[in-house]
Protein backbone atom coordinates (compact mmCIF):
# COMPACT_ATOMS: atom_id res chain seq x y z
CA UNK A 1 0.00 0.00 0.00
CA UNK A 2 2.86 2.44 0.50
CA UNK A 3 3.10 2.53 -3.42
CA UNK A 4 -0.31 3.72 -4.09
CA UNK A 5 -0.22 6.24 -1.02
CA UNK A 6 3.08 7.54 -2.84
CA UNK A 7 1.38 7.65 -6.32
CA UNK A 8 -1.31 9.91 -4.99
CA UNK A 9 1.08 12.10 -2.71
CA UNK A 10 1.35 16.14 -3.75
CA UNK A 11 4.36 15.29 -5.99
CA UNK A 12 2.99 12.55 -8.32
CA UNK A 13 -0.63 13.06 -8.01
CA UNK A 14 -1.09 14.63 -10.92
CA UNK A 15 0.58 11.85 -13.14
CA UNK A 16 -1.28 9.51 -11.28
CA UNK A 17 -4.90 10.80 -12.10
CA UNK A 18 -3.53 11.35 -15.67
CA UNK A 19 -2.73 7.55 -16.48
CA UNK A 20 -6.26 6.91 -14.57
CA UNK A 21 -8.21 9.35 -16.68
CA UNK A 22 -6.28 7.54 -19.78
CA UNK A 23 -6.92 4.15 -18.86
CA UNK A 24 -10.62 4.53 -18.94
CA UNK A 25 -9.95 3.50 -23.01
CA UNK A 26 -7.75 1.20 -21.60
CA UNK A 27 -10.66 -0.77 -19.56
CA UNK A 28 -12.92 -0.73 -22.69
CA UNK A 29 -10.14 -2.46 -24.66
CA UNK A 30 -9.76 -4.92 -21.70
CA UNK A 31 -13.94 -5.51 -22.49
CA UNK A 32 -13.22 -6.44 -25.66
CA UNK A 33 -10.18 -8.32 -24.97
CA UNK A 34 -12.39 -10.75 -22.55
CA UNK A 35 -15.52 -10.19 -24.35
CA UNK A 36 -14.83 -13.59 -26.33
CA UNK A 37 -14.17 -16.03 -23.89
CA UNK A 38 -18.28 -16.34 -22.69
CA UNK A 39 -19.96 -14.58 -25.88
CA UNK A 40 -17.89 -17.71 -28.09
CA UNK A 41 -19.32 -20.92 -26.39
CA UNK A 42 -22.67 -19.01 -26.64
CA UNK A 43 -22.71 -18.39 -30.13
CA UNK A 44 -21.69 -21.87 -30.64
CA UNK A 45 -24.20 -23.15 -28.98
CA UNK A 46 -27.92 -23.74 -30.03
CA UNK A 47 -28.99 -20.55 -27.98
CA UNK A 48 -26.66 -18.12 -30.07
CA UNK A 49 -28.44 -14.96 -30.63
CA UNK A 50 -27.94 -15.29 -34.42
CA UNK A 51 -30.50 -16.08 -36.82
CA UNK A 52 -27.78 -17.93 -38.93
CA UNK A 53 -27.61 -20.50 -36.26
CA UNK A 54 -24.05 -21.43 -34.46
CA UNK A 55 -21.56 -20.46 -35.81
CA UNK A 56 -18.19 -22.53 -36.71
CA UNK A 57 -14.70 -23.28 -35.56
CA UNK A 58 -13.03 -21.29 -38.82
CA UNK A 59 -15.58 -18.86 -37.69
CA UNK A 60 -14.26 -18.50 -34.94
CA UNK A 61 -10.74 -18.40 -35.68
CA UNK A 62 -11.31 -15.14 -37.34
CA UNK A 63 -13.34 -13.46 -34.57
CA UNK A 64 -10.29 -14.11 -32.87
CA UNK A 65 -7.65 -13.23 -35.40
CA UNK A 66 -9.44 -9.81 -37.05
CA UNK A 67 -8.66 -8.46 -33.24
CA UNK A 68 -4.87 -8.58 -34.38
CA UNK A 69 -5.16 -7.57 -37.67
CA UNK A 70 -7.13 -4.48 -36.11
CA UNK A 71 -4.24 -3.94 -34.06
CA UNK A 72 -1.47 -3.68 -37.31
CA UNK A 73 -3.20 -1.16 -38.49
CA UNK A 74 -3.82 0.85 -35.80
CA UNK A 75 0.04 0.47 -34.32
CA UNK A 76 0.65 2.46 -37.28
CA UNK A 77 -2.15 4.60 -38.11
CA UNK A 78 -1.58 5.88 -34.77
CA UNK A 79 2.31 6.11 -34.45
CA UNK A 80 1.58 8.31 -37.50
CA UNK A 81 -0.85 10.73 -35.58
CA UNK A 82 0.84 10.80 -32.37
CA UNK A 83 4.00 11.65 -34.47
CA UNK A 84 2.83 14.77 -36.59
CA UNK A 85 -0.33 15.85 -34.39
CA UNK A 86 0.85 15.35 -30.74
CA UNK A 87 0.11 12.04 -27.86
CA UNK A 88 -3.02 14.31 -26.67
CA UNK A 89 -4.37 14.04 -30.05
CA UNK A 90 -3.75 10.45 -30.61
CA UNK A 91 -5.33 9.48 -27.45
CA UNK A 92 -8.17 11.13 -28.11
CA UNK A 93 -8.67 9.33 -31.43
CA UNK A 94 -8.73 6.32 -29.69
CA UNK A 95 -12.32 6.46 -28.57
CA UNK A 96 -13.68 6.88 -32.31
CA UNK A 97 -13.38 3.01 -33.30
CA UNK A 98 -14.78 1.63 -29.79
CA UNK A 99 -17.67 4.05 -30.20
CA UNK A 100 -18.46 2.47 -33.58
CA UNK A 101 -17.09 -1.28 -32.63
CA UNK A 102 -20.15 -1.45 -29.86
CA UNK A 103 -22.92 -0.03 -32.06
CA UNK A 104 -21.94 -2.61 -34.67
CA UNK A 105 -22.90 -5.11 -31.78
CA UNK A 106 -25.47 -3.06 -30.57
CA UNK A 107 -27.52 -3.58 -34.11
CA UNK A 108 -25.52 -6.78 -35.75
CA UNK A 109 -27.08 -9.87 -35.81
CA UNK A 110 -24.42 -11.95 -37.60
CA UNK A 111 -21.33 -12.70 -37.38
CA UNK A 112 -19.27 -10.08 -40.10
CA UNK A 113 -20.67 -7.59 -37.91
CA UNK A 114 -18.54 -8.84 -35.19
CA UNK A 115 -15.51 -9.35 -37.46
CA UNK A 116 -15.79 -5.97 -38.26
CA UNK A 117 -15.85 -5.33 -34.44
CA UNK A 118 -13.36 -6.91 -33.62
CA UNK A 119 -11.37 -5.33 -36.37
CA UNK A 120 -12.31 -1.89 -34.78
CA UNK A 121 -10.91 -3.16 -31.09
CA UNK A 122 -7.98 -4.25 -32.38
CA UNK A 123 -7.22 -0.93 -34.07
CA UNK A 124 -8.19 0.86 -30.53
CA UNK A 125 -5.48 -1.62 -29.31
CA UNK A 126 -2.54 -1.19 -31.42
CA UNK A 127 -2.82 2.55 -30.74
CA UNK A 128 -3.68 2.12 -27.29
CA UNK A 129 -0.16 0.32 -27.03
CA UNK A 130 1.87 2.81 -29.52
CA UNK A 131 0.65 5.50 -27.96
CA UNK A 132 0.15 4.64 -23.72
CA UNK A 133 3.47 3.50 -22.97
CA UNK A 134 5.49 6.58 -24.86
CA UNK A 135 2.65 8.96 -22.89
CA UNK A 136 3.88 7.21 -19.65
CA UNK A 137 7.50 7.83 -20.33
CA UNK A 138 6.53 10.94 -21.52
CA UNK A 139 4.92 12.19 -17.97
CA UNK A 140 6.23 10.18 -15.19
CA UNK A 141 9.04 10.67 -12.56
CA UNK A 142 11.56 7.90 -13.05
CA UNK A 143 11.21 6.64 -9.31
CA UNK A 144 7.45 5.41 -10.49
CA UNK A 145 7.94 5.26 -13.88
CA UNK A 146 7.67 1.40 -13.45
CA UNK A 147 4.48 1.50 -11.35
CA UNK A 148 2.65 4.17 -13.65
CA UNK A 149 3.66 1.39 -16.60
CA UNK A 150 2.17 -1.56 -14.82
CA UNK A 151 -1.30 0.05 -14.72
CA UNK A 152 -2.07 -0.96 -18.51
CA UNK A 153 -2.37 -3.89 -17.95
CA UNK A 154 -4.04 -3.47 -14.81
CA UNK A 155 -6.94 -1.58 -16.03
CA UNK A 156 -6.80 -3.85 -19.14
CA UNK A 157 -7.39 -6.47 -16.39
CA UNK A 158 -10.55 -4.80 -14.93
CA UNK A 159 -11.90 -4.43 -18.30
CA UNK A 160 -11.34 -8.62 -18.61
CA UNK A 161 -13.22 -9.18 -15.30
CA UNK A 162 -16.28 -6.65 -16.37
CA UNK A 163 -16.57 -8.58 -19.74
CA UNK A 164 -15.96 -12.38 -17.98
CA UNK A 165 -19.04 -11.32 -15.70
CA UNK A 166 -21.08 -9.33 -17.86
CA UNK A 167 -21.13 -11.75 -20.44
CA UNK A 168 -22.30 -14.75 -18.22
CA UNK A 169 -24.85 -12.61 -16.65
CA UNK A 170 -26.44 -10.18 -18.94
CA UNK A 171 -28.35 -10.35 -22.18
CA UNK A 172 -25.88 -10.10 -25.63
CA UNK A 173 -27.69 -6.99 -26.66
CA UNK A 174 -27.39 -4.99 -23.08
CA UNK A 175 -23.57 -5.07 -22.98
CA UNK A 176 -22.72 -2.75 -25.88
CA UNK A 177 -25.53 -0.10 -24.74
CA UNK A 178 -23.47 -0.10 -20.92
CA UNK A 179 -19.94 0.01 -22.97
CA UNK A 180 -20.43 2.83 -24.63
CA UNK A 181 -20.13 5.00 -21.71
CA UNK A 182 -16.52 4.14 -21.25
CA UNK A 183 -14.95 5.89 -24.16
CA UNK A 184 -17.64 8.74 -23.85
CA UNK A 185 -16.25 9.58 -20.42
CA UNK A 186 -12.67 8.91 -21.78
CA UNK A 187 -13.17 11.73 -24.19
CA UNK A 188 -14.44 14.06 -21.81
CA UNK A 189 -11.40 13.95 -19.31
CA UNK A 190 -8.72 13.24 -21.52
CA UNK A 191 -9.74 16.64 -23.36
CA UNK A 192 -8.91 18.72 -19.53
CA UNK A 193 -5.35 16.73 -19.90
CA UNK A 194 -2.26 19.47 -21.50
CA UNK A 195 -0.24 17.73 -24.41
CA UNK A 196 3.07 15.85 -23.02
CA UNK A 197 6.03 18.75 -22.49
CA UNK A 198 7.98 16.41 -24.48
CA UNK A 199 5.93 17.25 -27.42
CA UNK A 200 4.90 20.89 -27.03
CA UNK A 201 9.26 21.25 -26.32
CA UNK A 202 9.26 19.57 -30.09
CA UNK A 203 7.73 22.16 -31.10
CA UNK A 204 9.23 24.78 -29.90
CA UNK A 205 6.73 25.90 -27.47
CA UNK A 206 8.55 26.79 -24.21
CA UNK A 207 5.89 28.39 -22.58
CA UNK A 208 3.71 25.35 -23.04
CA UNK A 209 5.98 22.69 -22.14
CA UNK A 210 6.93 24.43 -19.16
CA UNK A 211 3.31 24.74 -17.83
CA UNK A 212 2.35 21.45 -18.50
CA UNK A 213 5.35 19.83 -16.87
CA UNK A 214 4.00 22.01 -13.57
CA UNK A 215 1.02 20.53 -14.37
CA UNK A 216 2.28 16.74 -14.03
CA UNK A 217 4.28 17.62 -10.77
CA UNK A 218 1.56 19.34 -9.41
CA UNK A 219 3.11 22.65 -9.26
CA UNK A 220 0.02 24.77 -9.37
CA UNK A 221 2.43 28.28 -10.00
CA UNK A 222 5.78 29.53 -10.46
CA UNK A 223 6.32 30.78 -7.28
CA UNK A 224 6.48 27.08 -6.39
CA UNK A 225 9.14 25.94 -8.91
CA UNK A 226 11.86 24.15 -7.43
CA UNK A 227 15.59 23.53 -8.29
CA UNK A 228 14.88 19.94 -9.05
CA UNK A 229 11.77 20.86 -11.35
CA UNK A 230 14.08 23.28 -12.92
CA UNK A 231 16.93 20.88 -13.38
CA UNK A 232 14.51 18.58 -14.56
CA UNK A 233 13.01 20.89 -17.26
CA UNK A 234 15.81 22.52 -18.72
CA UNK A 235 17.38 18.91 -19.29
CA UNK A 236 14.00 17.82 -20.67
CA UNK A 237 14.48 20.86 -22.73
CA UNK A 238 18.11 20.19 -23.76
CA UNK A 239 17.35 16.40 -24.88
CA UNK A 240 14.06 17.75 -27.01
CA UNK A 241 16.07 20.19 -28.61
CA UNK A 242 19.03 17.44 -29.77
CA UNK A 243 16.12 15.31 -30.66
CA UNK A 244 15.09 18.15 -33.17
CA UNK A 245 18.47 18.65 -34.40
CA UNK A 246 19.34 15.18 -35.51
CA UNK A 247 19.89 14.10 -38.70
CA UNK A 248 17.07 11.82 -40.13
CA UNK A 249 16.97 8.27 -38.78
CA UNK A 250 19.16 6.02 -41.06
CA UNK A 251 19.62 2.33 -41.32
CA UNK A 252 22.81 2.79 -39.59
CA UNK A 253 21.01 3.89 -36.20
CA UNK A 254 19.20 0.33 -36.48
CA UNK A 255 22.19 -1.60 -36.86
CA UNK A 256 24.99 -0.18 -34.08
CA UNK A 257 25.36 -2.81 -31.17
CA UNK A 258 22.90 -1.17 -28.53
CA UNK A 259 20.40 -0.78 -31.55
CA UNK A 260 20.54 -4.51 -32.27
CA UNK A 261 20.23 -5.47 -28.69
CA UNK A 262 17.78 -3.13 -28.03
CA UNK A 263 15.21 -4.13 -30.74
CA UNK A 264 16.25 -7.68 -29.96
CA UNK A 265 15.02 -7.64 -26.46
CA UNK A 266 11.76 -5.25 -27.32
CA UNK A 267 10.83 -8.42 -30.53
CA UNK A 268 11.51 -11.00 -28.00
CA UNK A 269 9.38 -9.52 -24.91
CA UNK A 270 6.47 -9.10 -27.52
CA UNK A 271 7.30 -12.88 -28.76
CA UNK A 272 6.99 -14.08 -25.33
CA UNK A 273 3.97 -12.38 -24.56
CA UNK A 274 1.99 -14.07 -27.24
CA UNK A 275 3.50 -17.26 -28.17
CA UNK A 276 3.32 -18.00 -24.29
CA UNK A 277 -0.60 -18.35 -24.70
CA UNK A 278 -1.21 -15.95 -22.52
CA UNK A 279 -3.51 -13.69 -24.86
CA UNK A 280 -5.21 -16.87 -26.45
CA UNK A 281 -5.93 -18.70 -23.51
CA UNK A 282 -7.49 -15.03 -22.41
CA UNK A 283 -9.68 -15.09 -25.44
CA UNK A 284 -10.60 -18.84 -25.78
CA UNK A 285 -10.97 -19.24 -22.33
CA UNK A 286 -14.32 -20.51 -22.21
CA UNK A 287 -13.85 -23.17 -24.83
CA UNK A 288 -10.53 -24.44 -22.77
CA UNK A 289 -12.82 -24.77 -19.98
CA UNK A 290 -15.69 -26.96 -21.75
CA UNK A 291 -12.87 -29.26 -22.90
CA UNK A 292 -10.62 -29.61 -19.66
CA UNK A 293 -13.75 -31.59 -18.20
CA UNK A 294 -13.97 -29.23 -14.85
CA UNK A 295 -16.79 -30.39 -12.73
CA UNK A 296 -16.42 -26.20 -11.90
CA UNK A 297 -19.54 -23.98 -13.31
CA UNK A 298 -17.14 -22.43 -15.82
CA UNK A 299 -18.88 -19.09 -15.17
CA UNK A 300 -17.45 -19.08 -11.98
CA UNK A 301 -13.41 -19.97 -13.31
CA UNK A 302 -13.82 -16.93 -15.34
CA UNK A 303 -14.70 -14.13 -13.00
CA UNK A 304 -11.40 -16.39 -10.59
CA UNK A 305 -9.14 -16.46 -13.78
CA UNK A 306 -9.84 -12.31 -13.92
CA UNK A 307 -9.67 -11.38 -9.91
CA UNK A 308 -6.55 -13.80 -10.06
CA UNK A 309 -5.14 -11.73 -13.35
CA UNK A 310 -5.46 -8.70 -11.58
CA UNK A 311 -3.58 -10.01 -8.29
CA UNK A 312 -1.21 -10.89 -9.90
CA UNK A 313 -0.62 -7.29 -12.34
CA UNK A 314 -1.22 -5.46 -8.43
CA UNK A 315 1.81 -7.85 -6.72
CA UNK A 316 3.96 -6.59 -9.53
CA UNK A 317 2.76 -3.57 -9.43
CA UNK A 318 3.29 -2.73 -5.76
CA UNK A 319 6.90 -3.70 -6.48
CA UNK A 320 8.34 -4.23 -9.67
CA UNK A 321 10.41 -0.63 -8.50
CA UNK A 322 11.79 -2.49 -6.07
CA UNK A 323 12.61 -5.84 -7.33
CA UNK A 324 13.10 -4.65 -10.89
CA UNK A 325 12.22 -6.03 -14.69
CA UNK A 326 14.61 -8.86 -15.61
CA UNK A 327 13.68 -11.03 -11.95
CA UNK A 328 10.14 -10.11 -12.38
CA UNK A 329 9.87 -11.82 -16.12
CA UNK A 330 12.09 -14.80 -14.93
CA UNK A 331 9.78 -15.56 -12.15
CA UNK A 332 6.98 -14.90 -14.38
CA UNK A 333 8.04 -16.96 -17.51
CA UNK A 334 8.76 -20.09 -14.92
CA UNK A 335 5.60 -19.80 -13.39
CA UNK A 336 3.72 -19.86 -16.71
CA UNK A 337 5.64 -22.52 -17.94
CA UNK A 338 5.30 -25.27 -15.42
CA UNK A 339 1.97 -24.36 -14.61
CA UNK A 340 1.23 -24.96 -18.50
CA UNK A 341 2.90 -28.79 -18.27
CA UNK A 342 0.98 -29.22 -15.48
CA UNK A 343 -2.36 -28.34 -17.55
CA UNK A 344 -0.88 -30.59 -20.37
CA UNK A 345 -0.67 -33.64 -18.35
CA UNK A 346 -3.93 -33.88 -16.70
CA UNK A 347 -5.42 -32.79 -20.11
CA UNK A 348 -3.16 -35.98 -21.91
CA UNK A 349 -4.71 -38.20 -19.26
CA UNK A 350 -7.79 -36.84 -19.32
CA UNK A 351 -8.05 -37.86 -22.98
CA UNK A 352 -6.06 -41.15 -23.04
CA UNK A 353 -9.26 -42.17 -20.90
CA UNK A 354 -7.58 -42.32 -17.48
CA UNK A 355 -9.00 -42.29 -14.23
CA UNK A 356 -8.68 -38.95 -13.00
CA UNK A 357 -12.25 -37.52 -12.26
CA UNK A 358 -11.13 -36.97 -9.36
CA UNK A 359 -8.25 -34.65 -10.31
CA UNK A 360 -10.92 -32.44 -12.08
CA UNK A 361 -9.65 -29.46 -10.25
CA UNK A 362 -6.07 -29.29 -11.49
CA UNK A 363 -6.41 -27.74 -14.92
CA UNK A 364 -8.66 -24.94 -12.47
CA UNK A 365 -5.58 -24.73 -10.22
CA UNK A 366 -2.87 -24.75 -12.98
CA UNK A 367 -5.03 -22.04 -15.55
CA UNK A 368 -5.32 -19.88 -12.68
CA UNK A 369 -1.73 -19.96 -11.79
CA UNK A 370 -0.98 -19.86 -15.21
CA UNK A 371 -2.89 -16.26 -15.00
CA UNK A 372 -1.25 -15.16 -11.69
CA UNK A 373 2.08 -15.83 -13.07
CA UNK A 374 1.73 -13.96 -16.20
CA UNK A 375 0.19 -11.43 -14.83
CA UNK A 376 3.76 -10.72 -12.57
CA UNK A 377 5.69 -9.99 -15.47
CA UNK A 378 4.58 -11.12 -19.07
CA UNK A 379 1.56 -9.69 -19.46
CA UNK A 380 2.44 -6.05 -18.28
CA UNK A 381 6.33 -5.62 -18.92
CA UNK A 382 6.29 -5.16 -22.28
CA UNK A 383 4.71 -1.30 -21.86
CA UNK A 384 7.65 0.02 -20.42
CA UNK A 385 10.88 -2.41 -21.05
CA UNK A 386 10.52 -2.13 -24.71
CA UNK A 387 10.87 1.66 -24.43
CA UNK A 388 13.70 1.40 -21.70
CA UNK A 389 16.12 -1.13 -24.05
CA UNK A 390 15.86 1.59 -27.22
CA UNK A 391 18.11 3.87 -27.54
CA UNK A 392 16.40 7.50 -27.85
CA UNK A 393 17.11 7.94 -31.52
CA UNK A 394 14.82 4.75 -32.74
CA UNK A 395 12.76 4.99 -29.80
CA UNK A 396 9.13 6.02 -31.67
CA UNK A 397 9.78 3.83 -34.25
CA UNK A 398 11.04 0.80 -32.40
CA UNK A 399 8.40 0.98 -30.50
CA UNK A 400 6.24 1.14 -33.25
CA UNK A 401 7.70 -1.65 -35.01
CA UNK A 402 7.84 -3.87 -31.90
CA UNK A 403 4.31 -3.66 -31.19
CA UNK A 404 3.07 -4.26 -34.97
CA UNK A 405 4.86 -7.25 -34.61
CA UNK A 406 3.37 -8.19 -31.54
CA UNK A 407 -0.01 -7.35 -33.41
CA UNK A 408 1.22 -10.19 -36.17
CA UNK A 409 2.51 -12.18 -33.31
CA UNK A 410 -1.21 -12.87 -31.76
CA UNK A 411 -2.98 -12.66 -35.04
CA UNK A 412 -0.70 -16.32 -35.81
CA UNK A 413 -1.65 -17.01 -32.27
CA UNK A 414 -5.40 -16.41 -32.11
CA UNK A 415 -6.01 -17.54 -35.77
CA UNK A 416 -4.21 -21.44 -34.88
CA UNK A 417 -5.22 -21.59 -31.31
CA UNK A 418 -8.86 -22.90 -31.50
CA UNK A 419 -8.05 -24.92 -34.99
CA UNK A 420 -4.83 -26.63 -32.85
CA UNK A 421 -7.42 -27.54 -29.41
CA UNK A 422 -9.56 -29.49 -31.89
CA UNK A 423 -6.18 -31.03 -34.06
CA UNK A 424 -3.89 -31.99 -31.56
CA UNK A 425 -6.16 -31.08 -28.30
CA UNK A 426 -5.52 -29.03 -25.16
CA UNK A 427 -2.21 -30.93 -23.98
CA UNK A 428 -0.30 -30.53 -27.33
CA UNK A 429 -1.34 -26.65 -27.29
CA UNK A 430 -0.21 -25.40 -24.22
CA UNK A 431 3.12 -27.57 -24.14
CA UNK A 432 3.82 -25.88 -27.40
CA UNK A 433 3.70 -22.57 -25.22
CA UNK A 434 5.21 -24.34 -21.91
CA UNK A 435 8.01 -25.23 -24.61
CA UNK A 436 8.71 -21.34 -25.94
CA UNK A 437 8.87 -20.34 -22.41
CA UNK A 438 11.51 -22.61 -21.43
CA UNK A 439 13.70 -21.49 -24.35
CA UNK A 440 12.66 -18.21 -23.35
CA UNK A 441 14.45 -18.44 -19.89
CA UNK A 442 17.67 -18.39 -21.75
CA UNK A 443 17.86 -15.14 -23.45
CA UNK A 444 16.36 -13.49 -20.14
CA UNK A 445 19.37 -14.61 -17.88
CA UNK A 446 22.01 -14.67 -20.39
CA UNK A 447 21.34 -11.64 -22.87
CA UNK A 448 18.46 -9.22 -21.24
CA UNK A 449 19.31 -6.59 -19.21
CA UNK A 450 17.97 -5.22 -15.73
CA UNK A 451 16.44 -1.36 -16.64
CA UNK A 452 14.85 -0.64 -13.59
CA UNK A 453 15.68 2.98 -12.67
CA UNK A 454 17.15 3.87 -16.14
CA UNK A 455 16.88 7.37 -17.54
CA UNK A 456 15.17 7.79 -20.73
CA UNK A 457 17.28 10.87 -21.92
CA UNK A 458 21.01 9.36 -21.99
CA UNK A 459 22.06 7.56 -25.31
CA UNK A 460 22.84 3.65 -23.58
CA UNK A 461 25.82 3.70 -25.03
CA UNK A 462 27.06 6.91 -23.22
CA UNK A 463 28.70 7.02 -19.81
CA UNK A 464 27.18 9.52 -18.04
CA UNK A 465 25.02 10.45 -14.74
CA UNK A 466 21.73 9.34 -14.32
CA UNK A 467 20.08 12.53 -13.43
CA UNK A 468 17.65 13.20 -16.48
CA UNK A 469 14.13 12.25 -15.48
CA UNK A 470 12.59 12.25 -18.95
Amino acid sequence: MNVLANLYSPQYRCQFKSICAVHLITIAYGVTVGWTAPIIPLLQSTDTPFPAGPITVEQVSWVGSAFSIGGMSGTILYALIHTYFGKKTGLLMLAFPHLILWCLLWVGDSVYYIYAARYLGGLTGGGLFAIVPLYVADIADRTIRGSLGSLTILHINFGLLASYTAGNYLPYYLIPKIMLCLPIAFLALVCLLPETPFCLLREGKIVEAEKSLMFYRNIPDVTRKTLAFEYEFESMKAFALSENSKEKLTLADFTTPVAIRGLFIAIFVMALNQFSGIFAILTYAGNILEECGTSLDPKYVLILMALINICGNITSFLIVDMAGRKTFLLISTIGVGISLGILGLHSYFSYNDDDIESYSWVPVLALLATIYSAGLGITNMIGFIVPEVLPPKIRSIGSTISVVLLCFFAFIILKAFPILLERIHIYGTVWIASGVCAVSLLIIVFIMPETKGKSLVEEDSKEKPRTGVY
